[in-house]
């Protein structure tokens, strides 16, 4: 099937035969915060037809460790019509991931279920998190949100150490095109104190036509509320400023203000797509802290603290913020 923007975290490349890429990001925090793993699984393809292949990337967030479990496409099996990405004998669904990972003496085994996904509502004319640009042809990369919170219960084995993830919490999100961006900032925590808030930013160098602008989309739940803000929707980064070990930004529309601060970690290393094969080399920090306050004019809506935070900070970060050319189709979607 072609690209549904309506069923984003469904397969979207059924039709991709080179120079393409998909992968799901389904992350787990447990209920003490103690623990935070990752398991990414997609496929990859390359310039010519049959060359590529099927993985899963594991990240333990704690200690900045990946892995990586690499298959033949033809292991890689996923529904256009639902999540339900399968890698050989494992398995990721919105019910749910079966992990039977073994190489590099590294092995992971079990099962987690998950239930009571959490996302802002969709918008006529503006499905996902991507809102109107979802809608735009010849995107290098699309981003696509799943679930910003989401319970887990069970357990799996990681070379012979149970890890329990009962009462934890869950995050997916999901990626696919042809390359990611040159230069990107993501960051994610559901960890707050109160259960259900949750908050994404991405910020990223798009290439579009010839030109190239730089986007931003922040999803989050925070008191209660959802929020999501993007360039689409006129608002604007502001007070951007980041050194060896903070980033900081205000993301502002109107009399709404976001004030952002991130405490840099360790990261492990990951791979990255570039023309459909994943031959880059990223480096993700899965131990970082953010800092949130929301206020919109004089009254303080949000304030708190989430540990075991992911941050990506790729390229050339701060050149995200020096760009001043607008993006097609700006204020679209309001």
């Amino acid at each position: 099937m072609a690209y549904n923007p309506w069923r984003q975290g469904c397969y979207q490349g059924g039709n991709r035969k080179r120079r393409y890429f998909e992968g799901w990001y389904f992350k787990h925090v447990s209920a003490d915060f103690s623990q935070s793993w990752s398991f990414i699984p997609g496929i990859s393809r390359g310039e010519t037809k049959g060359e590529g292949y099927s993985f899963v990337q594991a990240i333990e967030g704690r200690a900045g460790r990946t892995w990586w479990f690499e298959y033949p496409l033809s292991a890689f099996e996923a529904s256009s019509r639902s999540l339900d990405i399968r890698v050989g004998a494992n398995r990721f669904s919105a019910a749910g991931i079966r992990l039977d990972l073994d190489a590099g003496g590294t092995r992971f085994r079990g099962e987690l279920a998950y239930g009571g996904f959490s996302l802002p509502p969709q918008r006529i004319g503006s499905p996902g998190v991507m809102g109107p640009f979802s809608f735009l042809p010849f995107m290098e990369c699309r981003h696509g949100l799943i679930s910003l919170e989401h319970r887990i219960e069970g357990s799996f084995e990681h070379d012979g150490r149970s890890v329990d993830m009962d009462r934890g919490r869950g995050y997916i999100e999901k990626d696919w095109g042809s390359s990611m961006p040159s230069s990107w900032i993501w960051t994610q925590s559901n960890n707050f104190p109160v259960l259900g808030d949750s908050f994404m930013l991405s910020i990223a160098d798009i290439p579009w036509l010839g030109r190239r602008f730089t986007g931003f989309l922040c999803a989050a739940r925070l008191g209660g509320r959802f929020i999501r803000e993007a360039t689409y929707t006129g608002a604007r980064i502001e007070g951007f400023r980041l050194d060896d070990h903070e980033i900081g930004l205000s993301i502002v529309r109107g009399s709404s203000r976001i004030e952002f601060l991130a405490t840099r970690s360790q990261g492990g290393s990951l791979r990255a797509p570039v023309k459909g094969l994943l031959s880059r080399r990223i480096a993700e920090s899965g131990d970082a802290k953010i800092a949130l306050r929301w206020t919109r004019g004089d009254r303080l809506l949000f304030e708190g603290e989430a540990p075991l935070a992911g941050l990506e900070l790729v390229g050339d970060p701060a050149s995200l913020l020096r760009r001043q050319e607008s993006p097609p189709g700006r204020n679209a979607g309001q």
